[in-house]
């Protein structure tokens, strides 16, 4: 299993977790491998939305971040989005 942190920065959060909370539940319905999926808002950096995730496999993670349901939601998640990293880390 992996533990997937996505750190975004996006503009006008409140308009955006609607759409994200959305993508995340989709996700956890219809990702193969997606365990769970939540949505995170750091209180001391304005724009800073966390997705937390559980997946089965890295190889789940990254079939689901090219698959169907992130390219459903792509077009909304994208009028908000000004960056993000994602850091994998293997649970041991």
């Amino acid at each position: 299993m992996v533990v997937v942190m996505n750190d975004d920065r996006v503009r006008d959060v409140e308009a955006y977790l609607p759409v994200a909370k959305a993508f995340a539940a989709d996700a956890v319905k219809n990702d193969k491998g997606c365990i769970s999926m939540e949505v995170l808002v750091d209180p001391k950096i304005p724009g800073r939305v966390v997705y937390l995730s559980h997946f089965e496999s890295e190889e789940d993670f990254r079939a689901h971040a090219q698959g169907a349901t992130f390219q459903k939601h792509l077009p909304e998640l994208s009028r908000y989005f000004l960056s993000a990293e994602d850091t994998i880390f293997q649970v041991s």
